[in-house]
């Protein structure tokens, strides 16, 4: 399955079926209505890991931030997922009739790795992302290919090609997800998980869209050595609340 991302904003675009030309999803994003229950105030989510560096800071302490919701409707134009954004965090994900505390119980943060080149971010359904600088794959549990992102291309009998610049720094293309054989029951997980993870790359790798500047190493450098350390604070935090979860032992 070949699917066109209409919108440089994935959060508020279309994703466009190639073979059929129809929309299979679309995602629009608005402000959460003041007075309305928000979410908890909690800071687990994986995106919060690489944006933020170390810090003695408590989560208390951190600024209130606008309340945002991604909605992903269907063909028919029922909503079928949500993600509520806490600036950048999404701190609740709602998939058909499942809601999720945030992004740590989708992925698999505790065997997330950070390595000089990429970036491995497991999920809940083992596959896995591999996020690097120049693209995105999608791994099954055999690490085979089974998803990729095409950026900045052009369809070119029934196939994406990278699209010839207007101008120097502008592009006329469009970005393709091409996803192989997965499960009907497990594509709309995938594409939350899509939209979770394209801004997250973005973030870590210092992304600016269609340009790739040699200068900017030592901010990749510098990102790749805050996002190790927040990986490390993330399984503390999730060994702790494993711990204090558990019961007690019995007394004989």
């Amino acid at each position: 399955m070949l699917l066109k991302v209409t919108s440089p904003d994935i959060h508020n675009t279309a994703l466009l079926d190639c073979a059929t030309n129809e929309v299979l999803y679309r995602t629009t994003t608005s402000p959460v209505s003041p007075g309305l229950p928000g979410p908890s105030r909690s800071r687990t989510s994986l995106a919060s890991t690489f944006s933020r560096a170390s810090s003695s800071r408590s989560y208390e302490k951190l600024p209130a931030c606008d309340l945002n919701t991604t909605a992903v409707l269907d063909s028919d134009g029922d909503t079928v997922a949500e993600i509520v954004w806490e600036g950048h965090n999404a701190t609740i994900i709602r998939i058909q009739d499942e809601e999720l505390r945030g992004t740590t119980e989708l992925f698999d943060a505790a065997f997330a790795r950070v390595l000089p080149d990429e970036t491995i971010l497991p999920t809940r359904m083992e596959y896995t992302w591999r996020i690097t600088a120049e693209g995105l794959t999608l791994l099954d549990d055999d690490d085979e290919v089974v998803g990729r992102l095409y950026s900045d291309c052009a369809l070119v009998k029934g196939r994406p090609v990278p699209a010839l610049p207007l101008q120097p720094g502008n592009s006329k293309g469009a970005d393709y997800l091409e996803l192989e054989n997965l499960p009907s029951d497990e594509l709309l997980e995938v594409i939350v998980t899509y939209l979770l993870v394209t801004p997250l790359r973005e973030r870590l790798y210092s992304i600016s869209r269609y340009v790739y500047a040699p200068q900017r190493r030592r901010t990749l450098a510098a990102l790749r050595l805050h996002a190790s350390r927040s990986f490390a604070n993330l399984r503390d935090s999730l060994s702790l609340r494993r711990a204090a979860r558990a019961p007690a032992p019995s007394k004989q």
